[in-house]
């Protein structure tokens, strides 16, 4: 029997039971469905976050304040790193290019005139610009001189240059924090979003002598970066660092560290890890979820086999073989599970763009308040290819043991009933 012939019958024999075929269909177009949704997803995340921790920069090393969390910048009333430790690191440290420790304040509101935007303020030297290869648009940079004078000067991202501004220059401007004027010298360059979600681009620097002694009233930093030239010595340098701060601060196991030491490669790591095993984790319940709707489709068609035996045995009657009764119910099986899968892979599709429009609190941001985001999704092939593979099989495993009862029945009794 042709394969046109096999595909008549079988669409011929659904069509007769239409709510049957739809239920039998189900199982296999939620989990099809689920699949396709999950991979568009969690592709679209990890393009987010390797886009995130392209912001945050390559061959970069952090020294954050406090220990515990890995990401996130410390509290204000975190005080365990200090210049000295800097200068330190500056000294004992090889294969570190660029160095340059800053104030964070993360909470702040800058005023223009009635305007006002929520904005980190960090207290920053020359080195900050290189150590975080982060330049200005327009404008010049936090200088020395700026530092020594105690100067009223300041930097601002593009955010709040947006908001407090609009398409204005704000070049020579002053905008007011905690009181103080500043004039704005310069605008930094579109950096992005960092891989917790922040919008890096809402900040504003000043001269960090400024800030601790006119504006925080501080001895201490909240974060030491470097800029590392060779990638290869990434991780060396990140544990002698670790080492040298431990000596410093005279932390012995099993006692905490009261600062944390993060790279570029252990955040890709991370993150790569995380949205790994939750994808892993999630095309399991759609593995399951196929497997359930395949012990569906077998035991209603082996129902159907038996409501169907007047008819097997007609055709059997009238010349059919029992490899094309055998034929006839695997092709139905697959019929099925093609058209759910089919159908699945454009709800799945639909699923993604619908989720990927819907908006989600993603963290905490500048005065308390909540930062919205929506999911991105990337669409590629792999659902597609998959969607085939897991229904062919699915149709096969759950029409086979089914179309071998309906070819194994005996012409005379099938047609008795």
């Amino acid at each position: 029997m042709s394969l046109s012939k096999v595909i008549s019958l079988s669409l011929r024999g659904l069509s007769k039971y239409k709510m049957r075929t739809f239920l039998m269909m189900l199982g296999i177009i939620i989990g099809i469905a689920t699949l396709t949704a999950i991979v568009f997803i969690s592709k679209g995340a990890q393009v987010k976050i390797m886009k995130g921790i392209k912001s945050f920069g390559t061959n970069a090393i952090m020294v954050s304040a406090g220990g515990g969390k890995m990401f996130g910048s410390p509290d204000d009333e975190t005080t365990t790193l200090t210049l000295e430790d800097a200068a330190a690191i500056r000294e004992s440290v090889r294969d570190i290019q660029y160095i340059a420790p800053f104030t964070v304040s993360v909470s702040q509101d800058i005023i223009y005139g009635n305007r006002n935007a929520g904005s980190s303020v960090l207290g920053v030297t020359p080195e900050w610009m290189d150590a975080w290869q982060w330049y200005v648009d327009r404008g010049e940079f936090i200088s020395e001189e700026d530092n020594n004078s105690l100067s009223r000067n300041c930097v601002i991202g593009r955010t709040v240059a947006r908001e407090l501004f609009g398409d204005q220059n704000p070049l020579g401007e002053t905008i007011r924090i905690n009181n103080t004027g500043f004039k704005v010298i310069g605008v930094l360059r579109h950096r992005g979003t960092s891989p917790m979600g922040m919008d890096m681009d809402r900040r504003v620097l000043v001269p960090m002598t400024t800030a601790m002694k006119r504006l925080f009233n501080i001895t201490h930093v909240g974060m030491i970066r470097m800029h590392v030239e060779d990638e290869t010595k990434l991780r060396e340098v990140t544990m002698n660092v670790s080492a040298l701060l431990r000596e410093r601060h005279h932390i012995t196991p099993p006692q905490e560290d009261d600062f944390r030491v993060t790279n570029t490669m252990k955040m890709s790591m991370i993150a790569k890890g995380v949205s790994g095993t939750l994808r892993t984790f999630l095309l399991l319940l759609s593995v399951i979820s196929l497997g359930v709707g395949g012990i569906v489709i077998a035991n209603i068609m082996f129902i159907s086999v038996n409501e169907r035996k007047r008819e097997i045995g007609i055709r059997r009657a009238f010349g059919a073989r029992a490899r094309d009764i055998m034929r006839q119910f695997l092709g139905e099986a697959l019929v099925v599970t093609g058209s759910g899968g089919f159908a699945g892979t454009l709800l799945g599709i639909a699923i993604s763009k619908g989720i990927s429009l819907i908006p989600i609190a993603s963290s905490m941001g500048p005065m308390g308040k909540k930062k919205m985001m929506t999911l991105p999704v990337v669409i590629s092939w792999e659902p597609f290819v998959l969607a085939f593979l897991f229904s062919a099989l699915i149709g096969v495993l759950a029409g086979m043991q089914p179309a071998k009862k309906a070819a194994s029945m005996d012409p005379v009794e099938a047609i008795r009933g």
